[in-house]
């Protein structure tokens, strides 16, 4: 590059860059609303103070001193009894199916052992699967247990109830055995719809595209043949990132494997699906690109892999409960830390088997009727 700087020919480079970005409302609209959903995301939906987390118990005791345990436990600020099970074992299949993240157990002879000189003892059942919400309910049992001594006995020097925790699946409240289910199904998204959108966006930009509509194979051989290779990245990456799981970091599959990766398959076609979506929306590369990160940053923050969803306002919850991730987050975390079984997740199951049928249904249709 030689030559003085000409501020006129900055002008023109300037404005013909101006004109460029105005051509592509889509691109503009883009980039105007991504500053936008992370202010709201970030200021809004997300609250590092978990609160009221979903709590079940069994009241074996059945008597007036259990009952105002109760009525204590419900007047907490930390935990929300959404209901009662019948007996120990079945607290503990509920937390196995997340029917709530904390289980109370009142044993038989608890008000004679309050009201006599025994220590009483309530065991709490926490779902270490996420460390967050287990820190929590430690908090709010030892509020809790302070609360009650204070009521029953404030002299003493050994609260007279104790709520002792017992913490499931992950006790040692380890951080891989929390991230790395979620990252699991990070990376099988990523890749599946990243790869998808951009090759598809290139081979239209390039003419190719065109000319393979134009051979005597049909739009749904093209579909597939550009579909079954990033589909089999896609697995190839699941049992590689599964592998380095066990392996590295040291975090077993407590549930079945097979139905893991049956049910991971579904959210690969939902990933495919997207990703073919894109294609036929984006005009270039670099929309793709905004398309896919305006979709994939709020899966990251709102699937519940970091923040509860249950702490977030009701207008991030409704974006929460339409994200393939969420359920698929459900699947990983279920069947890897509490090894649950599809009796137990047929919910997600049903959700994520769905989403990936009505998404590549959807792309394929809208990619077959889109002229290039």
């Amino acid at each position: 590059m030689s030559g003085a700087f000409d501020a006129g020919g900055l002008g023109a480079v300037i404005y013909k860059e101006v004109r460029h970005i105005a051509r592509e409302p889509t691109t503009l609209a883009l980039i105007i609303a991504m500053p936008l959903l992370q202010l709201l995301i970030y200021g809004y939906a997300i609250n590092l103070h978990v609160q009221h987390v979903r709590s079940l118990y069994v009241d074996e005791d059945r008597s007036r001193v259990s009952t105002a345990l109760l009525r204590a436990l419900r007047r907490s600020q930390a935990f929300d009894i959404v209901g009662s099970v019948s007996s120990p074992a079945a607290l503990q299949r509920a937390l196995v199916a997340d029917r709530a993240r904390v289980g109370f157990v009142i044993p038989k002879g608890f008000a004679s052992d309050v009201t006599g000189s025994t220590h009483a003892t309530v065991t709490m059942l926490v779902d270490g699967s996420d460390a967050n919400v287990a820190q929590a309910a430690y908090a709010g049992a030892a509020a809790l247990t302070r609360a009650i001594a204070a009521r029953l006995d404030p002299l003493s020097e050994s609260p007279p109830v104790e709520i002792r925790p017992r913490t499931l699946f992950n006790p040692s409240l380890r951080t891989p055995n929390f991230l790395i289910p979620g990252l699991i199904g990070l990376v099988m998204q990523n890749i599946t719809i990243v790869l998808t959108a951009l090759s598809i966006v290139n081979e239209r930009q390039r003419g190719t595209l065109e000319q393979m509509r134009a051979m005597p194979i049909g739009a749904g051989a093209i579909v597939l043949g550009k579909l079954i290779p990033y589909g089999l990245i896609g697995f190839f990456d699941l049992l590689l990132v599964l592998f380095a799981m066990r392996a590295v970091f040291g975090v077993p599959v407590a549930g079945s494997t097979t139905l893991l990766l049956l049910l991971s398959i579904a959210f690969l076609m939902t990933g495919l699906g997207f990703g073919l979506l894109v294609s036929t929306v984006a005009r270039s590369q670099l929309q793709a690109i905004l398309i896919t990160v305006f979709f994939l940053m709020p899966s990251f923050l709102l699937s519940g892999m970091f923040f509860e969803i249950d702490q977030m306002p009701a207008p991030a919850r409704i974006i929460s409960y339409a994200l393939p991730m969420t359920y698929f987050l459900e699947i990983l975390r279920g069947i890897i830390i509490r090894g649950a079984g599809l009796s137990d997740l047929w919910v997600p199951a049903v959700v994520t088997v769905a989403f990936g049928v009505g998404t590549l249904a959807l792309a394929s249709l809208r990619f077959a009727a889109k002229p290039t």
